[in-house]
């Protein structure tokens, strides 16, 4: 949805099929905090897309 709206992807370190082996293997929750992030973001600007809105910019994110 986001590609087809123009937004990009942060999504650039793993996907959804690899949050079980970075938990289970490398148990790295902290990557995967971060996946989950980005992921929020991405929703929230698809929404604002949708709204017609304008989209956040990256000094309007506050990662924690």
């Amino acid at each position: 949805m986001a590609n087809i709206l123009g937004i990009p992807s942060p999504k650039e370190d793993m996907d959804g099929s690899m949050v079980r082996d970075v938990y289970y293997e490398e148990g790295d929750i902290n990557r995967i905090v971060t996946y989950c992030e980005l992921d929020v973001i991405t929703l929230a600007q698809v929404f604002l897309r949708l709204r017609n809105e304008r989209l956040l910019n990256e000094d309007q994110i506050k990662y924690i």
